[in-house]
C-alpha cells in the first residue's frame, strides 16, 4: 500500500514566529499612532471639562471666607441641605457600585462568550483606578510634589493594559477589555472610599457634638450615651448580613433538596442566621438612639449660653442649641431614611420572587412582607422633611423657584415655537426666510440689552405696555417687577378680596419670576421656531402627502407621522431648554430689583449674591458647595431623560 506524506511547511517556526512578531508591532504602532491623534482631544476634555468639576467639588469641601483656607469635609453641604447631604454622597457612592457592577457583567458576559479573558485585565484595571483616584487627591490635597508615585502607577497601568491588548486580545481576535476593566477599577474602589468617607464625616461630626453633650449632663454619660462608631459599624455589618442572607437565598434556590439535603438545610439555616444576626445590630442602633433621645430630654432647661460656654471650651467654637439638637439627631435621620430605602430594595427583592413561587402559603407571606416592608420604608423616609429642616431654607427656597420657573417655561416655549414651526413650513407659502431672520432675532440679541428694555415693559408706571395690557383686560396696574406675591394670590385677591389668602403650594410663582417667565419664552420660541423647521426638513415629503391623499387630517397626519419623525429635535430641544432654565442668570439679574430679592432669586442668582455678599457664614466654598449640588440636579435629570428617551426617540 502507498503510503502518502504531508506537504512540507512554507515557513519555518523561527519565521513564523518573526511573522507574529512583525504583526504585533504593527499593530502597537498603530494604536499608539491612534492614541497620539486623540490625545490632543483627550488633554483638551480633561483641562477643560473634568478637572473644572473636580476643582470645583474640592472648593466646595473647603473653609475660608474668599479663599480655600483648609478641608472642612461636608460641612458646607450639610449647611445647605442639612443631614440630606450624608444621603446624597451615599447615593453617589451607591451609583458608581452600581456602575462598577455593571462594568464587571459586562466583562464576564464577553468573557464567556469566548471574547478573551476579562479576568486578566482587572489586575490592570484596579492598578489604574487605585492609581487614578490617588492622583487626584494627592494633587488636590497634598500638592503636586507627592503625585509621582500615583503617576507612576497610571503609566504602568496603561503599559500593562498595551500589552494586554496585544497579547492577549488582539491575538486571539478578540475585543480589548481594557475599558470594562478601567471601569471596574475606578467605580468599585471610588463607591468604598466614598462610603467610608461619608461615614468618617457623620461619625467626626457626631462625636464633636457628643462631646458637649456629655459635658452637660455628666450625670447620665455612661447610662445612656453610646459611641458613634460602634453605631456605624453595627450598621454596616447589619448591610452585609442583609446581602449574605440574599446570596445565601439565591444559591439555595439553585440546589435541589432532594438531592442534596444536607447542603440545602445548612444554607437554609445560614440564611435565617444572617437575618437573626442584622436584626440584632438594626435594634442595637435603635436602642442607642432611644437612649440618646432620653439623654436629649435629661438637658433639661440648658440655656444657650452654657451650650455656647462648654461647646467654646471643649472644641474651640459656638454652637447654638438648636444647632447642637440638629446635629445629634444627624444619625437618627440617616439611619432612618437609609432603613427605609434599605426596606424599599428588600421588598422590591421579596415581590420579585412571589413570582417564581409555587406554594399558596409563601406567595401570601412573601406578598404581606412585601407590603410591610413597603409601607415600613414609606415611613422611614418621612423623615426626610426633618433632614432638610438644618439646611439653609433660602437655598431649599431658591431650587423651589428654580424649578418652578423651568416648569412654567420648558412646555410654553416648545409648544410655541413648535406651532410656529409648523405654521411656517406648511402654512406660509412665502417670506419664510424673512420670518425665520424675525424669530431668531431674539435669541442672537444682547441679553443684557433686551432685559432692559424688559424693565421698562414691566415698569411701575400705569403707561407702561405691560399694564396697559392688563388695564385692557379690565385688571389694575402691577408692580411686576416689585410684588413678591404669587400671581394666582394676585389673581385671588383682585377676584375676591384683600382678605383671599390661597395655600403656600397655590399661590403660583411671584409676580416678578413671572416676568423672567415671559422674558425666557419670548427669547426661546423663535429659537426653537429655526431648529423645529430644520427637523421638519427631514420628514419625507411622500408620507406627508400619502397621508393627505389617504384622508388624513391635519392634526392626524401631525400626531402620527410629523411629530414621531421630529423626536430627535423635539428631544434635543427639551434637553437644552430644561438645562438652560436651570442654569439661567442674565435676564434674572437684570430684571431683578431690591424689592424682589427674595421673590426671583434661583439658585444661580443666590449663588451669585453670596459670591458678592461673602460673609463668616455664607462663604464661597459654601456658594461652591450649592454650585455642585445643582450640578448634581442637572447631570441626574439629564440622564434620567436620556434613558427615558432612549425608546421613545425615532432616529430613522
Amino acid at each position: 500500500m502507498a503510503t502518502t506524506t504531508a506537504a512540507p511547511r512554507t515557513l519555518t517556526n523561527t519565521q513564523d514566529r518573526a511573522l507574529i512578531a512583525g504583526k504585533r508591532r504593527a499593530r502597537f504602532n498603530e494604536a499608539l499612532l491612534g492614541l497620539l491623534f486623540v490625545s490632543p482631544v483627550a488633554i483638551i476634555a480633561i483641562v477643560f471639562q473634568i478637572f473644572p468639576i473636580l476643582y470645583g467639588f474640592y472648593l466646595s469641601m473647603q473653609g475660608g471666607i474668599i479663599i480655600p483656607e483648609g478641608f472642612v469635609g461636608l460641612r458646607n453641604y450639610t449647611r445647605a441641605v442639612g443631614s440630606i447631604a450624608y444621603m446624597l454622597m451615599f447615593a453617589l457612592a451607591f451609583i458608581f457600585a452600581v456602575g462598577g457592577y455593571s462594568f464587571y457583567r459586562k466583562g464576564m458576559n464577553d468573557q464567556r462568550e469566548g471574547k478573551g479573558s476579562f479576568t486578566a485585565y482587572l489586575p490592570a484595571g484596579f492598578l489604574g483606578g487605585i492609581s487614578s483616584l490617588c492622583l487626584f487627591l494627592v494633587i488636590f490635597f497634598s500638592g503636586a510634589a507627592l503625585a509621582l508615585i500615583p503617576a507612576g502607577g497610571v503609566v504602568i497601568a496603561f503599559v500593562w493594559f498595551t500589552w494586554l491588548n496585544n497579547k492577549r486580545g488582539q491575538s486571539q481576535g478578540s475585543t480589548p477589555f481594557s475599558a470594562s476593566a478601567l471601569g471596574v477599577g475606578v467605580f468599585i474602589p471610588a463607591a468604598v472610599l466614598l462610603t467610608l468617607f461619608t461615614f468618617g464625616e457623620l461619625n467626626g461630626a457626631m462625636e464633636m457634638l457628643l462631646q458637649v453633650l456629655t459635658a452637660l449632663i455628666q450625670d447620665v454619660r455612661y447610662k445612656y450615651i453610646f459611641p458613634q462608631m460602634s453605631q456605624i459599624l453595627a450598621f454596616v455589618g447589619a448591610a452585609v448580613c442583609v446581602v449574605g442572607a440574599v446570596a445565601v437565598h439565591e444559591i439555595r434556590r439553585r440546589v435541589d433538596a432532594e438531592m442534596n439535603p444536607g447542603r440545602a438545610g445548612l444554607l437554609g439555616l445560614s440564611r435565617w442566621l444572617f437575618g437573626g444576626i442584622a436584626l440584632m445590630l438594626l435594634a442595637y442602633i435603635v436602642g442607642a438612639q432611644e437612649a440618646l433621645r432620653t439623654s436629649i430630654l435629661a438637658m433639661g432647661d440648658v440655656t444657650n449660653n452654657t451650650v455656647r460656654s462648654t461647646s467654646q471650651a471643649l472644641i474651640g467654637q459656638r454652637i447654638s442649641l438648636e444647632g447642637l439638637l440638629n446635629g445629634l439627631l444627624a444619625w437618627n435621620e440617616v439611619f432612618s431614611m437609609l432603613i427605609g430605602i434599605g426596606a424599599i430594595g428588600l421588598a422590591w427583592y421579596i415581590w420579585g420572587l412571589t413570582r417564581r413561587t409555587e406554594s399558596v402559603l409563601s406567595l401570601i407571606s412573601a406578598v404581606l412582607m412585601s407590603i410591610l416592608l413597603m409601607v415600613g420604608g414609606l415611613l422611614f423616609l418621612g423623615v426626610l422633611p426633618e433632614a432638610g429642616s438644618s439646611g439653609d431654607p433660602e437655598f431649599f427656597k431658591s431650587m423651589l423657584r428654580t424649578f418652578s420657573y423651568a416648569l412654567l417655561t420648558v412646555p410654553v416655549q416648545l409648544g410655541i415655537g413648535l406651532m410656529l414651526a409648523y405654521l411656517l413650513y406648511y402654512e406660509v407659502k412665502w417670506g419664510k426666510g424673512f420670518y425665520r431672520i424675525v424669530f431668531f432675532m431674539p435669541y442672537i440679541a444682547p441679553v443684557v440689552v433686551t432685559a432692559a428694555v424688559f424693565s421698562a415693559i414691566f415698569s411701575l408706571r400705569p403707561a407702561a405696555p405691560a399694564n396697559q395690557l392688563v388695564q385692557a383686560l379690565g385688571f389694575p396696574p402691577q408692580e411686576w417687577l416689585r410684588n413678591p406675591k404669587g400671581i394666582f394670590q394676585i389673581l385671588a385677591e383682585i377676584i375676591g378680596g384683600s382678605g383671599v389668602r390661597l395655600p403656600d403650594f397655590l399661590v403660583g410663582p411671584s409676580l416678578p419670576l413671572f416676568s423672567a417667565i415671559i422674558y425666557s419664552i419670548w427669547v426661546f420660541s423663535g429659537y426653537n421656531a429655526v431648529i423645529f423647521m430644520a427637523g421638519f426638513g427631514n420628514v419625507p415629503k411622500e408620507m406627508y402627502e400619502a397621508a393627505q391623499v389617504d384622508g388624513a387630517g391635519r392634526w392626524s397626519t401631525f400626531r402620527k407621522i410629523i411629530f414621531p419623525l421630529i423626536s430627535p429635535t423635539t428631544f434635543f430641544l427639551t434637553v437644552l431648554a430644561i438645562i438652560g432654565t436651570l442654569r439661567s442668570f442674565s435676564h434674572i439679574w437684570v430684571l431683578r430689583t431690591d424689592a424682589a430679592r427674595g421673590a426671583m432669586d434661583t439658585t444661580t442668582v443666590y449663588v451669585y449674591t453670596i459670591l458678592i455678599e461673602t460673609s463668616a457664614i455664607k462663604t464661597r466654598p459654601y456658594a461652591a458647595a450649592m454650585s455642585f449640588l445643582l450640578f448634581g440636579v442637572i447631570l441626574v435629570m439629564t440622564i434620567v431623560q436620556n434613558r427615558y428617551s432612549k425608546d421613545r426617540v425615532f432616529y430613522g
